[in-house]
């Protein structure tokens, strides 16, 4: 073990006690004989080398004491270094934490504002549930909007016009809601248009599609009198022959009934 200064001068200083404490037998040794002093001497010797021996392990004891203190101080000086060390850190952690929440609510806050500018200028182009026929459908703006500009046409007079936005309705939404009303009134403006081939067609792609469509007694009389108008009484017959074995309490039924006696 490594001795300290402070340790040597402890050591030396146990040795000048021990040699005070055994000076006054020395000087009586010199009373007595040679062979008393011998003895004296070598008895003194002893004890001193003894009480050096002593003083040592003692010394020896206290250094090694010292330096576990020291080592123990050092430790904790070096644990609280550490501790400090690692305060700093989660200080620093804390502030980055802080930093992060804040760019997080920021964040939010601006998704949410996107997500509603976002549903404001897309609500006008969302579907919407309208009712037809006594049936709720989905119907886009622009889809109903193209529907009711034909109707404003062909209510107007304006046939050609309608004709085209029912095409247009026809083409672009093939299943819309509006599709049976939009076919028969079609029809109806091609017939006013003396389109006679084509408001046949249109009236038969209604009652093909829609067979329980309320307006199909209505269609299968307008392919009847555009059969008549093109002379084609053979069909006409048919047509209102079938018209009235179908739907034979209809109001479109007693007209057929007309005609038909009228082509007789």
């Amino acid at each position: 073990m490594k001795q300290t200064p402070q340790s040597t001068r402890l050591a030396g200083a146990l040795i000048l006690a021990g040699a005070a404490l055994l000076a006054p037998q020395f000087a009586s040794a010199q009373l007595f004989g040679d062979n008393e002093a011998r003895r004296a001497i070598i008895d003194m010797r002893g004890k001193v080398e003894a009480l050096s021996r002593a003083l040592e392990e003692r010394t020896t004891e206290l250094a090694e004491r010292i330096d576990r203190l020291e080592q123990t101080a050092r430790g904790q000086l070096d644990l609280q270094n550490q501790i400090e060390a690692l305060r700093q850190d989660v200080a620093k952690l804390r502030g980055q934490l802080e930093v992060q929440a804040n760019d997080l609510a920021q964040n939010q806050r601006r998704q949410k504002d996107l997500y509603s500018d976002l549903d404001t200028r897309l609500k006008p182009f969302e579907p919407t549930k309208i009712e037809i026929d006594g049936k709720m459908v989905l119907v886009e703006p622009e889809e109903q909007k193209t529907f009711d500009a034909a109707m404003t046409r062909f209510r107007a007079g304006d046939f050609g016009a309608a004709v085209s936005d029912f095409g247009l309705l026809r083409k672009r939404w093939p299943n819309s809601g509006y599709m049976p009303e939009a076919l028969f009134w079609m029809g109806s403006a091609q017939f006013a248009q003396k389109d006679l081939k084509g408001s046949i067609a249109t009236q038969q792609a209604l009652i093909s599609k829609y067979p329980e469509d309320k307006r199909v007694p209505d269609a299968m009389l307008g392919i009847g009198i555009a059969q008549i108008d093109s002379g084609d009484k053979k069909s006409a017959r048919k047509t209102f022959e079938n018209l009235i074995a179908r739907h034979k309490d209809s109001a479109a039924a007693k007209i057929a009934r007309e005609r038909l006696a009228a082509l007789k």
